[in-house]
């Protein structure tokens, strides 16, 4: 079975607020996934996070954002500390900027845009002071203030990221975002295109000139990147080959080995 997370009060919208300790759920030696966000504020630095089989070194003062779907697993050293906040779409919404930020973060891979940013150090102890603050009435502030105070640091952080190159283009964001949400289904330029209003064409050369690569090497990233990921969850090849509409299980095998260079069942030798 996949381990996938949920939060606990699934169908309301409530931001959740957690201390990193020993003994908790942010420790898991397993790789693990989550349908809702987490925003790390990380005090005091050490160790490693794993997010989409991409290393971040945790350090002090920094921010790091896990998004619903990917694949993390938290490596923290001894004296590391901090908090996290768990928290769905939405409940930011009453900010526009935040929640295309965040509808960004998910579209874009971890190469693309990277998930974390640190602060100096005035910053970061109003940062601190604001969240401990937070975290020591957690059992007393009201939801919309808690939201608030969570839209307020997603803001400080989408400051001090650096843009994506998608920057200037609507249309190459509105691609990626569709893809997410649609890449097991659909993995046809045209009906993208389609989507957008445009030729297959004006498609391509938006995608190429922001990117380098084109419409059909974004389809296919995102659907190995997935095909990563459930194989690390300890999904067999037929099952991944079946959650992602192949065929048949040696059809994904092939498409699998063209682009990674090793086969499925390789693959998850090699990180098992």
């Amino acid at each position: 079975m996949i381990p996938s997370h949920s939060l606990a009060n699934s169908g309301t919208s409530k931001v959740v607020i957690n201390r990193l300790s020993k003994l908790n759920d942010y420790d898991f030696s397993e790789p693990h996934r989550h349908d809702y966000y987490e925003l790390f504020f990380f005090q005091n630095g050490g160790g490693e996070h794993e997010i989409d089989f991409k290393p971040f070194h945790i350090e002090s003062a920094s921010f790091q954002l896990v998004v619903p779907g990917q694949v993390h697993q938290m490596k923290r050293a001894p004296g590391s500390s901090g908090f996290v906040f768990l928290f769905s779409h939405e409940d930011i919404v009453e900010s526009k900027s935040v929640f295309e930020f965040l509808l960004e973060q998910r579209a874009y891979s971890v190469d693309e845009s990277e998930p974390h940013c640190t602060f100096p150090q005035e910053e970061a102890d109003l940062i601190d002071s604001i969240i401990s603050d937070a975290w020591k009435n957690k059992e007393s502030i009201s939801q919309p203030i808690l939201k608030h105070t969570l839209i307020g640091l997603c803001l400080r952080m989408m400051e001090r990221k650096p843009e994506t190159n998608s920057s200037g283009s609507s249309d190459y964001t509105k691609f990626r975002q569709l893809l997410i949400n649609n890449f097991t289904e659909i993995r046809s330029v045209s009906a993208y295109a389609d989507e957008l209003n445009m030729t297959p064409k004006a498609l391509n050369e938006i995608v190429k000139k922001l990117s380098g690569a084109t419409a059909s090497d974004h389809i296919y990233k995102q659907v190995i990147l997935e095909a990563k990921r459930l194989l690390l969850l300890g999904s067999s090849v037929k099952e991944v080959g079946f959650n992602l509409h192949f065929d048949d299980p040696a059809h994904f095998s092939k498409f699998f080995k063209k682009r990674v260079g090793i086969s499925p069942a390789e693959f998850q030798k090699v990180h098992s």
